[in-house]
């Protein structure tokens, strides 16, 4: 059991269009006895934050990824050349793993300008990831249990469940419309990581809205809900009322560095 907790670090709480304080989708994991950090997705300006949360670059060890809409992967680009860079050991550089669904492979070998050589990370790999219909996937590393559902989104969308070796958990829900397959993913979990890209008036098909993030988070059990991915039209505030009409447990509205401690069968709390 690993005496630190797990830390997720908000590096980008908002969608494609731009929004104050919020930028497009990207989540850091470390702590909790995880080697180094782990990106949840990795949307435009992801890279270029991690600085001002006080993670280092090469501190990355993995990215996880739930779909391929530009706003969740464009940084994997960014990642790459960063890494490639003159500045850096070339020798030293630590191996990342990069998993996500089917068409992973096909994405980085995108061989036109700008993504030319200098954005083929020479060390890395990749792993494609198939989960059964209904039954999910399940990854094992040495430092982390990964599973993997299928959502209700574009094809073959993930939502993500990471599990720490001290114990304690956070589900991400990636893109999705209000699926019991995301509830049923974050069962007993420490802390869903809702997208919220939905007004109130707007049907939950596709993307949630506060009101579904809650029915969701309130049928998983889970221990603490956090609402991101915003477009500019939606208001956090309202979506927070929203999901506290189903959802007895903490609920946090995201903004870019938004930080949260997790504790096994503990409610999440502030980061400093």
């Amino acid at each position: 059991m690993s005496s630190t907790p797990l830390e997720l670090i908000v590096l980008g709480a908002g969608a494609a269009l731009p929004g104050r304080g919020r930028g497009p989708a990207g989540y850091a994991v470390r702590g909790g006895g995880l080697v180094g950090v782990t990106l949840l997705d990795c949307g435009p300006g992801s890279i270029r934050s991690l600085a001002d949360r006080g993670l280092d670059l090469l501190d990355i060890r993995r990215v996880v990824l739930s779909h391929f809409h530009a706003d969740h992967v464009l940084d994997l680009f960014a990642l790459a050349f960063a890494r490639r860079n003159p500045n850096l050991d070339q020798d030293r550089l630590p191996e990342v793993e990069l998993i996500g669904p089917a068409g992973l492979a096909e994405l980085l070998s995108v061989r036109q300008a700008p993504f030319d050589l200098w954005t083929r990370d020479p060390r890395h790999r990749v792993t494609e990831v198939f989960p059964d219909a209904g039954v999910g996937l399940r990854l094992e590393r040495a430092d982390v249990v990964l599973e993997a559902r299928e959502v209700q989104h574009t094809v073959g969308a993930l939502g993500w469940r990471v599990q720490a070796p001290s114990g304690a958990s956070l589900t991400y829900s990636g893109d999705t419309g209000e699926t019991p397959a995301l509830a049923e993913l974050a069962r007993g979990t420490e802390l869903l990581v809702a997208e919220c890209g939905l007004a109130l008036d707007e049907a939950p098909e596709m993307h949630l809205n506060g009101a579904a993030a809650g029915r969701l988070a309130a049928e998983a059990g889970c221990l603490g809900l956090v609402l991101s991915h915003f477009y500019p039209h939606v208001d956090p505030a309202l979506a927070v009322a929203a999901a506290a009409e189903a959802y007895a447990g903490p609920i946090h509205a995201a903004v870019d560095g938004t930080q949260l401690l997790l504790e096994p069968g503990q409610a999440p709390r502030p980061g400093t």
